[in-house]
């Protein structure tokens, strides 16, 4: 009910929420590109922390949590690449410009967190596949805070943040108009309702694997 309850309302809002009279309609996956990818970050910080849960405290429902929030993490991510593509297309003429951080950085965040998936199938072997997918992603974390100041460490045809800028922080003033930056807010809140309730059928699918594995009579068929 949650899911399909804030898939409509989130399309709804983009649907028919404001847009920036400069940049046209195209300015609405706004209310697509950042709340996923903030939703990315959320998920990857997650699996970051249950990664190492999961090595300290050696139980399996931290890694349950971990790989639930890298793979919700994925879809996001795939989801801010296509949004942030058509935006690009848009706004510069083109879907992507090879020579800009911030994109690079996101294609290479998805690979390695599709990397740490893909590990995950390596082996029959639960526990050890856990174990060898936990570091990556522990160390997977790294690439967030290179991620996200890329467009102030490098020249980049990305804008830089807006809502978290040292200017708006500095001025507490709004960064874009007040429609807009509600509808953003709204945004944000129906993706992170979404997060949770495709987390939730994610773990639902861990812990089957997860109890299949520690059952004995269901092990000595693995």
């Amino acid at each position: 009910m949650i899911f399909y309850g804030s898939l409509i309302l989130w399309a709804l809002t983009v649907a028919f929420g404001p847009y920036d009279v400069t940049q046209g309609i195209s300015s609405k996956l706004l209310y697509v590109h950042v709340p996923t990818v903030w939703i990315a970050y959320l998920g990857y910080s997650l699996t970051f922390v249950y990664s190492l849960l999961y090595l300290v405290k050696k139980d399996h429902k931290y890694d349950v949590l971990a790989s639930s929030n890298a793979k919700s993490g994925v879809l996001f991510t795939v989801t801010t690449l296509i949004a942030g593509s058509a935006w690009g297309k848009a706004t510069w003429g083109t879907w992507w410009v090879w020579g800009d951080a911030r994109l690079n950085l996101t294609a290479i965040l998805l690979l390695v967190y599709l990397g740490y998936l893909a590990s995950r199938k390596f082996t029959d072997d639960l526990g050890k596949t856990s174990r060898n997918s936990a570091f990556i992603g522990i160390f997977g974390i790294i690439q967030l805070p290179i991620l996200h100041f890329s467009v102030i460490w490098w020249r980049s045809v990305h804008q830089q943040a807006s809502i978290l800028s040292q200017e708006a922080v500095s001025t507490g003033s709004a960064p874009m108009s007040s429609d807009i930056l509600t509808t953003l807010l709204i945004s944000v809140l129906l993706v992170t309702l979404l997060h949770f309730s495709i987390l939730k059928r994610f773990k639902i699918a861990a812990d089957t694997l997860w109890n299949d594995y520690l059952n004995p009579k269901n092990r000595v068929k693995i």
